[in-house]
């Protein structure tokens, strides 16, 4: 049964080109390098306890801007994991990501993903209205249910001077 779910919203993503999807989006170079850095994510996780970094399972958006915000993620939690592609993450599908997190058995679950759906998820399950900026994520700690938490902590995300 799942006990925490940190959710973080993909850092800025590069505008879209001409003939590119939505979903091929890349983040920018100044936010892999910015997320990357000891003020970005490395900063945020060290809110999180060395248990539950060790034991993590990392859910994704399989779009690419997600994807390489996963990356940067794995890298400040400063262990191996493998990153999971979700589709209803991508797809926004509160309804099934609902099911998927009251059914895994993750310790400690990062889920990267987009708004407005990380959003709505927040205040589903913690009741606490949140707007997440790039970057930014939230951390709930789950009831015995895995379909409702408390909210432990929020980080805006990672700013740059």
């Amino acid at each position: 049964m799942i006990k925490k779910l940190i959710l973080v919203r993909h850092g800025k993503a590069c505008g879209l080109k001409p003939g590119q999807s939505d979903f091929d989006r890349e983040l920018t170079d100044e936010a892999r390098s910015f997320l990357a850095s000891v003020d970005g994510f490395m900063r945020s996780f060290y809110l999180l306890d060395a248990h539950s970094a060790s034991h993590a399972t990392l859910w994704s958006s399989p779009a690419v801007r997600a994807m390489q915000t996963a990356q940067e993620v794995d890298r400040a939690l400063g262990f191996d994991h493998d990153i999971v592609p979700v589709d209803s993450i991508w797809e926004q599908d509160a309804d099934t990501f609902a099911e998927q997190l009251a059914t895994t058995d993750a310790d400690c679950l990062v889920v990267v993903g987009h708004i407005p759906m990380l959003n709505e998820m927040i205040e589903r399950l913690s009741g606490v209205e949140l707007s997440l900026k790039p970057g930014g994520m939230a951390a709930i700690d789950m009831d015995d249910s895995g379909r409702s938490g408390i909210l432990e902590w929020f980080v805006q995300g990672p700013v740059s001077d």
